[in-house]
């Protein structure tokens, strides 16, 4: 078996809004500890991490702490990889357990979003936590803020990139700090849902004047779909800040393209969004579901996976001239993977059925009968 390494557990600081420590978004947040109740210091020179970063110099993965991205790599590419691109001065034959030197960063001060996306929760968005728990959003400062813009500041130099995600990133006003410590040749990327007011968001006017910015637009659908999947956003307001983005990828050297997530809701559609990101000039990396798995095509019974298996060859056949080898290699793990036996079909068919109800009935009635009606070849899902 080929030996795997990453240079996340050395080179990598990733903080989600509960506090958990990181070293990437893929790694288990269970695992190594709370900011609420240590020090990031002990975190990140503690035995937990020391464990991961042995088991990584044997030449696997840990089974635990890396599980999301050994999934992930049944369509080819994971977190990891990207870790390994940043970090290709990395060498873990020669690193030492207990060194710690951050060059990526990805710090999610709050879960403070705007939307309320069907495949996302109130986990990783106040506007889903408004809706099902009636908590009013709000974006309060987390008690360790100051502890960790120390230790960045202290380690600024190291620092190469800063992933700045969300909730919606340009909604956490700590990024704007973050804008300050951090080096003027740091790169900078973010996964925004880009329907926020760009003429009105400070951070935003932040990053307009910085040269080494990256966008990954976060959709997967168009049109009206867009709308339904992306709760609270519009259809208008994407394009036009994707006018202003892409003015900036003109006049200042930022780049970027879009973020999309392959689920159920375009798994029968890819090939008119595909054409839509190549008449708009955008291009894009695919992101696997993790959860709910019912939104999983690859979980679902035959019916769903021959569907999904037949436009998933349908855009490598008409859209993959201009795909590329990232994208291309994704879809390719995809149809195969969609000719293997789903987990739990008739399961995740009822648990689908739930999701729909539950999207149109209790949480978003103002969707109510839409899906039947944008994804008529998908009824059969509500049934």
């Amino acid at each position: 078996m080929e030996k795997q390494y990453c240079a996340a557990p050395w080179r990598g600081l990733h903080i989600n809004f509960r506090g958990d420590v990181k070293t990437c978004c893929a790694g288990d947040p269970n695992l190594l500890g709370d900011l609420n109740k240590n020090s990031i210091q002990d975190i990140i020179y503690g035995s937990r991490l020391r464990e991961v970063r042995e088991t990584v110099k044997t030449g696997r993965l840990h089974p635990e702490y890396c599980s999301n991205c050994i999934k992930a790599e049944r369509y080819g590419r994971s977190e990891r990889h990207w870790h390994n691109d940043v970090n290709q001065d990395f060498d873990v034959a020669t690193a030492d357990v207990n060194s710690f030197d951050p060059t990526i960063i990805d710090i999610r001060w709050n879960n403070t979003c705007n939307l309320s996306c069907n495949y996302c929760h109130e986990y990783c968005s106040t506007k889903w936590l408004s809706i099902k728990k009636g908590i009013p959003v709000k974006n309060a400062v987390r008690p360790y803020y100051e502890q960790v813009c120390e230790f960045l500041q202290h380690h600024a130099t190291d620092i190469r990139e800063v992933a700045m995600v969300g909730g919606e990133p340009l909604l956490l006003p700590e990024n704007e700090t973050l804008l300050d410590i951090i080096p003027k040749n740091c790169i900078v990327t973010l996964i925004t849902n880009m329907n926020v007011d760009f003429d009105k968001n400070k951070i935003f006017q932040k990053l307009k004047n910085r040269s080494r910015v990256g966008w990954s637009m976060s959709f997967d659908n168009i049109d009206d779909r867009f709308e339904y999947v992306r709760h609270g956003g519009y259809w208008s307001m994407l394009n036009d800040n994707i006018d202003r983005v892409k003015d900036l990828m003109n006049t200042q050297g930022h780049w970027g393209g879009v973020h999309a997530v392959y689920n159920v809701y375009n798994c029968t559609r890819l090939v008119e969004f595909r054409q839509w990101l190549q008449q708009r000039g955008l291009t894009v990396v695919w992101q696997t579901l993790y959860q709910p798995a019912c939104l999983d095509p690859l979980q679902h019974h035959a019916t769903l996976r021959i569907m999904a298996k037949t436009e998933a060859q349908r855009l490598l056949d008409t859209c993959g001239s201009y795909m590329d080898p990232a994208e291309i290699s994704f879809f390719e793990h995809a149809v195969k993977n969609l000719d293997s036996t789903a987990a739990d079909p008739d399961g995740h068919s009822q648990q689908m059925k739930q999701h729909i109800h539950d999207i149109e009935f209790r949480y978003h009635p103002t969707s109510r009968g839409r899906f039947v009606e944008l994804w008529p070849e998908l009824a059969f899902l509500s049934e």
